[in-house]
């Protein structure tokens, strides 16, 4: 029965983030009036069922951080920790997604599963390894994306000139297509490893170290699926929230936009660095608009951030507690 429900759970958590991490694509193109949020939520999900099984083929490594990140060493305690971490993803990003305020599940699901390994194997069963790379790719979606975007605004000011006619529109478009493509290449791979996790414990086979994509195709396949269906639904709180509410953009300046979040997901990808799609979208809108002297809403910033912190010790604090409940009464 554990089963059942830990596959339902996963199902749950990609279909989450796909709603709650849609916006990050769409959010300027809808926010600047380019395409309705309906529209722009259907391009999005083409693009990110694209993303996803063409990195997957490209550089699988952002899902061998992910399925490394603690050690499940038997397949009861190991399935205990899997739903566990995962159920907590999702209270704190529904939670989150109430507000309109976009967080991350990236980092929700390595907090959530350390916290629940924590509490069933102890703290040797995490590797340190992939925590740091965790911890680079937080730093390279924050202060990268703004080094990105501040090289992204001298690059149009110094050699692209586009103004503010229909031209710019269609690049935005564009732009969205490669948001998109970029998010599902990022985000398709975590919940890929999830679901190698889940079927290496359900066989009882060993948790493979290297991932060889043409040995999961159909989990690939399965998860872009999902993540699309997701993503076309969308997120429209989240949307108005981080596209409009937080930093006034005009056409030119969301193109610039997508441009630095593209650059900054593609050179983690390609590194195998897992990142938070969220906070490279969110810091390139405040990069572009700080670089442009655009008017930032200093609170929506300010709550945002507040539930990054957070995001890491309540999805682990609640991640632990349910290993240990889930773990009492099985």
């Amino acid at each position: 029965m554990i089963y059942i429900f830990t596959f339902i759970i996963i199902i749950i958590l990609i279909f989450t983030n796909a709603i709650t991490d849609a916006p990050n694509a769409i959010a300027t193109l809808v926010g600047t009036k380019v395409l309705p949020f309906k529209k722009a939520a259907y391009l999005s999900a083409i693009f990110n069922f694209i993303g996803i099984v063409v990195m997957s083929f490209i550089n699988i490594a952002v899902a061998n951080c992910i399925s490394s990140m603690v050690d499940l060493s038997d397949k009861q305690n190991g399935m205990i920790v899997l739903i566990s971490g995962m159920i907590a993803v999702i209270i704190f990003a529904l939670a989150a997604m109430k507000f309109g305020i976009p967080t991350s599940e990236t980092h929700g699901l390595i907090a959530g599963l350390t916290g629940s390994a924590v509490a069933i194997y102890g703290w040797n069963s995490v590797s340190l390894y992939e925590w740091k790379n965790v911890l680079i790719g937080l730093i390279w979606s924050i202060f990268g994306t703004l080094i990105v975007g501040f090289l992204v605004v001298k690059l149009f000011e110094k050699i692209i000139h586009i103004n503010q006619n229909e031209n710019t529109k269609q690049w935005q478009i564009i732009g969205c297509c490669g948001m998109s493509f970029m998010h599902g290449a990022q985000d398709g791979q975590k919940f890929i490893g999830i679901l190698i996790i889940f079927f290496s414990l359900i066989q009882n086979t060993p948790i493979p170290n290297i991932i060889n994509p043409l040995d999961y195709v159909g989990i690939i396949l399965y998860t872009a699926f999902i993540m699309a269906m997701g993503v076309a639904i969308g997120g429209k709180k989240i949307v108005d929230n981080i596209g409009t509410e937080m930093v006034e953009l005009n056409n030119k300046q969301a193109l610039m936009s997508d441009i630095t979040t593209i650059v900054t997901l593609f050179i983690a990808s390609m590194t195998g660095i897992p990142v938070s799609t969220t906070h490279a979208k969110t810091m390139s809108i405040i990069a572009i608009g700080k670089n442009e002297n655009s008017k930032i809403d200093q609170t929506k910033v300010f709550s945002i951030c507040k539930a990054w912190f957070w995001n890491f010790p309540i999805s682990g604090a609640i991640g632990y507690i349910l290993a240990i409940l889930i773990k009492a009464i099985s």
